[in-house]
């Protein structure tokens, strides 16, 4: 009987089914109970999480006949529930020993001293304490909901970013594309131009040779009239007749064929339309982290510029993105070697700009210094500051564009300096043992800050 009841349990009152309904997936479940979990939500079975085909599923006619019965049954067995040892109703509860008992067990022995009370009070006290503990399991029922809708919206921006993503990619192929046809075009019009030049000049030779021919014709003909001459004047022309043969003769050498320089058109030309190809790309040594962006941050599309921008709620809140402080990291980060880059702030700089160690924190309050994994300069309103702790004010007599970082990690050097004349502005000095990213923080007012490209020059 006890294995029974606990297949006809309702598994979100954990009772007896009262008026049990069924899904469309099988699972049954007590219409009140039912009614109280779906309330304004989606209409989703509390077990499997399919979608209910009805609002208002039917009444499972056997499993509530079956229930019924069964509560009948053990009406029955607590009215004919008698102690073992007096063969009396059990009447009376034991709150030393939890078991329930007679009159007569309360002169017992076994029960002397002990405070008892009656057995429906307390039925209806572990009612209500199972009914207690039905609330933290509501309470998780709709946390668990809550994070289901978050993965959901989650799913929608992964979606999201895979179009811009592949949008940007097909974008950036496209500019390569256009310029190697527009190469190509190019050295194939090159080519056509040779071809048309020594077919030119080609053919101004073949009409020299053809003059030269009847030329050469006309001679021969006038010397095979000389020869049939018997008089003198053969004897007389005979010298001058000699000499035009002679120089006829010297002016019919074979002329070179005018080819096209091969050579010229193919030679490294994989690697020359490649080092043209460096005019159209720029280089950068860093480049930005959408996702540790703070969700007011925008980042182009070539992850080498950030400017405050107010883009509602809809920005996943993913571990490696900061919540309060609005700051980015550079995608790449550097656990040897020495690297430096450049960071345009413009004329109203207002912004945080320096490097963070990978454990850095991303969510809530801590402070922006070395202790925290944070070196960095901030620059306010036509002053510069170290951020230490407390900010150290920085005597520079201007204020720079550019900043330039220099990041020493075996020396344990972070440099700040002004690349227009190399003045230096702050040096921290550390021992690193993680990995370490550029940081970028601005302001409500802050200009954009861009990561200035670098010229890439090809060693020969």
């Amino acid at each position: 009987m006890a294995s029974l009841e606990e297949e006809l349990c309702c598994s979100i009152c954990c009772g007896i089914f009262n008026d049990p309904v069924l899904l469309s997936c099988s699972h049954s479940f007590c219409k009140r109970c039912l009614s109280e979990v779906w309330g304004n939500r989606a209409k989703d079975c509390p077990l499997c999480r399919r979608r209910s085909s009805r609002d208002l599923p039917p009444l499972n006619l056997a499993l509530k006949h079956v229930c019924e019965f069964l509560k009948k049954e053990k009406s029955r067995q607590n009215e004919r529930a008698v102690c073992e040892l007096h063969n009396e109703s059990l009447k009376l509860f034991c709150k030393c020993d939890e078991e329930p008992v007679c009159v007569y067990c309360v002169g017992s022995t076994k029960h002397k001293g002990h405070e008892f009370c009656k057995l429906t009070e307390v039925i209806h006290e572990k009612r209500d304490d199972l009914a207690a503990t039905l609330n933290p399991l509501k309470e998780k029922l709709e946390g668990l909901e809550k994070i289901k809708k978050g993965y959901s919206s989650t799913a929608a921006y992964i979606k999201k970013q895979a179009s811009q993503t592949e949008a940007q990619i097909r974008q950036e192929f496209e500019q390569l594309h256009k310029f190697l046809r527009q190469e190509e075009e190019m050295r194939i019009a090159k080519l056509r131009e040779e071809e048309r030049e020594k077919n030119r000049m080609l053919e101004e030779t073949v009409q020299n040779i053809s003059r030269k021919l009847d030329s050469l014709s006309e001679t021969i003909t006038n010397i095979e009239k000389k020869i049939t001459t018997e008089d003198i004047s053969l004897l007389q022309s005979f010298n001058k007749i000699k000499t035009i043969v002679l120089d006829t003769i010297q002016d019919t050498e074979p002329l070179p064929v005018p080819l096209i320089d091969v050579a010229k058109h193919l030679h490294l030309l994989k690697y020359r339309v490649w080092e043209k190809m460096l005019d159209i790309i720029q280089y950068v040594p860093v480049w930005l982290d959408p996702l540790s962006a703070h969700p007011q941050l925008s980042v182009c599309e070539e992850l080498t510029s950030v400017n405050y921008s107010i883009r509602g709620k809809s920005i996943p809140a993913n571990p490696e993105r900061f919540d309060l402080y609005l700051f980015v990291l550079g995608a790449g980060g550097f656990d040897s070697g020495s690297h430096c880059w450049e960071v345009e702030v413009g004329y109203k700089g207002n912004c945080r700009i320096g490097v963070a160690r990978g454990s850095v924190r991303r969510k809530g309050h801590f402070s922006v210094c070395p202790k925290e994994g944070l070196y960095t300069i901030v620059i306010r309103k036509r002053e510069i500051r170290a951020g230490t702790t407390p900010e150290t004010h920085l005597n520079f007599g201007k204020q720079p564009q550019r900043i330039k970082v220099n990041l020493d990690y075996e020396k344990g050097e972070i440099t700040f300096s002004d690349p227009s004349d190399g003045v230096v502005i702050y040096t921290f000095k550390d021992t690193f043992t993680e990995k370490l990213y550029p940081m970028f923080g601005l302001s409500k007012d802050s200009a954009p800050l861009r990561i200035c490209p670098q010229v890439i020059k090809v060693a020969h």
